[in-house]
């Protein structure tokens, strides 16, 4: 029997206790993310089979190959955004466009992703989260361009109808939590969390048919 070390599990109990509720969160989405992956991907190749076996297949099919490849899509972009990361990690720029392209055809803007700088895996978590947030600033479709250079990134937001409620896009410019907090704002406040985390400065540029971020990396 292996012999019990008290100043192990005070350890272990300390490391534990240093944990904080937005990282335990953030693992909790990992587990989600990461345990539903592979049932959709089964779900998906199910119906491409069914698709070739069938000499005509129905609507109903591609109604469930859309809905599959939709979630599977949301899921690897929310795992980037919701998901624990460390300083060192890193992620390429091919798996960020194929995450942002797969995500494409299901969303109601069109996303220019422009990023020449190479971006940690930290950096992308605060980008998209903060994509998320524009997001809710095009409930009627537009366009969302995004690029890097230089340590700074910039957003823009373009529609012909912005819809912006300043009280979300206040808590992300000072870093601050929201007073009402629900799962649909749940991006501006961990938006506010990053960018106080990795000490970046954010500019704001409201106009009538956009919005503009520009962020620093501290």
């Amino acid at each position: 029997m292996m012999a019990h070390n008290p100043m192990h599990t005070a350890q272990a109990r300390s490391e534990q206790t240093s944990i904080t509720p937005f990282e335990i969160s953030a693992m909790v989405a990992a587990r989600i993310c990461h345990d539903l992956v592979s049932p959709l991907g089964a779900i998906g190749n199910g119906v491409e089979l069914m698709q070739v076996c069938q000499s005509a297949p129905g609507e109903e099919l591609d109604l469930i190959a859309q809905s599959t490849s939709s979630a599977s899509a949301k899921l690897r972009f929310f795992r980037v955004a919701f998901g624990p990361v460390s300083a060192d990690q890193r992620i390429s720029d091919a798996e960020i466009r194929s995450i942002l392209k797969d995500l494409g055809p299901y969303q109601k803007h069109e996303l220019l992703w422009s990023c020449d700088e190479s971006l940690t895996r930290r950096q992308v978590k605060l980008a998209f989260l903060l994509l998320m947030c524009l997001e809710t600033a095009l409930p009627w479709g537009g366009k969302i361009m995004v690029s890097a250079s230089n340590g700074r990134m910039t957003f823009c937001a373009r529609a012909d109808r912005l819809k912006l409620d300043d009280s979300l896009w206040t808590a992300v410019r000072n870093k601050a939590p929201l007073a009402e907090l629900s799962s649909a704002r749940i991006q501006f406040v961990l938006a506010a969390a990053e960018l106080q985390e990795q000490n970046c400065e954010v500019v704001f540029h409201d106009q009538v048919n956009s919005l503009t971020l520009d962020l620093t990396f501290g």
